[in-house]
């Protein structure tokens, strides 16, 4: 068995510090280093899974492209927010395409879709534990992520331009990544349940 020279203290800091992200340092400023994404896909690819079925699939977002999907997910706010304020959705709209185009990185992760549905309730869990091996490498190298289920993974045009179909492959999540901001860094621990209150041991 390979032994690991990481301390018990040094990873449950890891898994305590961990916060939820959702303002980044500029990406301009601080451009987010592209190894540092691989070293977190790498990372996602380990995670188990029930036989192998591997079901992730990830789609990194160049800037280019970026364009297209930040059409998509300000038409997404600006529609929600204007049911409310019908006379305002080209601002609503202009605020949610910039705050789309300010993430330094986006990464849409699907789940390979199985006929069987237990196999595909195994197969979400897997993603979702892919998506925490992301998250836990990318906080080690000090990049903050949010992984949303906004409206965004679930719009047929999206599905279109990445190009995938519904029948084959589920969207699970966006990814948004960036450099830490210290915002994100003082951020306090969500208060969690004691281990006694989520906990039954039976003799």
């Amino acid at each position: 068995m390979k032994s690991t020279n990481i301390s018990t203290e040094s990873l449950f800091d890891l898994f305590q510090s961990r916060r939820t992200c959702y303002q980044f340092l500029d990406k301009d400023d601080v451009p987010v280093d592209d190894t540092k994404i691989n070293i977190c896909l790498q990372s996602a690819i380990w995670a188990p899974n029930h036989k192998l079925t591997q079901p992730w699939r990830f789609w990194v977002i160049g800037e280019k492209a970026k364009v297209k999907f930040a059409d998509i997910y300000a038409d997404n706010r600006a529609q929600k927010k204007s049911l409310l304020e019908a006379c305002c959705y080209d601002k609503f709209y202009k605020s949610a395409y910039d705050k789309f185009m300010a993430i330094p990185k986006v990464i849409l992760v699907g789940q390979q879709r199985s006929k069987c549905k237990i196999t595909q309730k195994e197969d979400y869990a897997a993603c979702a534990c892919a998506i925490q091996n992301f998250q836990l490498m990318a906080w080690q190298q000090s990049l903050g992520v949010q992984w949303s289920t906004g409206p965004i993974i679930s719009d047929s045009r999206t599905y279109k331009e990445l190009p995938i179909e519904f029948a084959e492959i589920e969207l699970i999540g966006a990814l948004y990544i960036g450099n830490i901001d210290d915002q994100c860094m003082g951020n306090v621990a969500p208060k969690r349940k004691t281990l006694e209150e989520v906990t039954v041991y039976l003799d």
